[in-house]
């Protein structure tokens, strides 16, 4: 485990952001003699005794997960039947994602190192993914744009593995995923300026492109990436769609491409 990277120092950070992103270590063995151990896994900031591994369904590299995968999509379908299918697996998609983006983000910016994002384990709620598991503690400190291209290959590793479990049983094509992959990338750079306002906008769009390049994703997207005028702030327009809209009593996000200002401000940058 590297000096200067702390897992406490990440799991405080990540609570910071969101209290849906609580993590841990993998625990030690229990002895296979032990009759009277049990494992308890201790939230590392409440110190509140959370539900046994083993009760929780979960999602790792390697490991055959297409049922479970399934179970998550079929929970989204039955509470937002009227969506249909094409929300169903958009959902699903950004569920499998957004802990090791978010994670990869947290650990190269606040903690300065990079643990092993690929092999990470994620708890299976229903509805929602929520948790995760680190299985080995070992970290990788470098330069922060070494960080950054590690943890886009090992993004899309574990996006690829997610993509063919979910093969099993659905088209999902890797250019749908990838523009989800590079709106994901620019959203974290939006909440990334959020956490630090005092820094320039430039700053943030230069660490957009070097994510965006590192990812080998669709540069164009990066168009959707610009500074507001009126708050001086970035603004993001996404380049897909997540669809949610199609949920009784939603509407369009903020960022979405369908929404009429953003189509109007699309039109204005390929004007000028």
């Amino acid at each position: 485990m590297s000096e200067t990277f702390s897992f406490d120092t990440l799991f405080k950070y990540s609570q910071a952001v969101t209290p849906y992103l609580e993590g841990r270590l993998k625990p030690t063995k229990v002895p296979s003699d032990s009759t009277e151990y049990s494992v308890e896994v201790i939230n590392s900031q409440s110190n509140e005794q959370l539900p046994l591994l083993d009760s929780l369904p979960s999602i790792t590299y390697g490991v055959p997960c297409s049922s479970d995968i399934k179970v998550l999509y079929d929970s989204i379908a039955t509470v937002s039947p009227e969506a249909k299918q094409a929300y169903w697996l958009t959902r699903t998609w950004g569920l499998l994602c957004w802990q090791p983006l978010y994670l990869s983000f947290i650990s190269i910016y606040a903690c300065h190192g990079l643990p092993k994002i690929k092999d990470m384990t994620q708890d299976l709620r229903e509805q929602f993914i929520a948790g995760y598991q680190f299985n080995d503690e070992e970290v990788r400190v470098d330069e922060r744009n070494e960080l950054i291209q590690v943890a886009t290959t090992e993004l899309h590793l574990l996006f690829d593995f997610y993509r063919e479990e979910i093969g099993e049983w659905a088209r999902i094509r890797p250019g749908f995923t990838n523009h989800l992959f590079a709106d994901a990338i620019l959203g974290c750079i939006v909440q990334f300026q959020q956490f630090q306002p005092e820094i320039q906008n430039s700053y943030f769009l230069e660490q957009a492109e070097t994510w965006i390049l590192a990812a080998g994703l669709p540069q164009n997207s990066l168009q959707g990436l610009t500074v507001n005028p009126e708050t001086n702030k970035l603004h993001l327009v996404r380049t897909s769609c997540c669809l949610v809209y199609k949920c009784t009593g939603r509407k369009l996000c903020s960022d979405c491409p369908k929404l009429p200002e953003n189509r109007e401000m699309k039109v204005a940058l390929k004007v000028t």
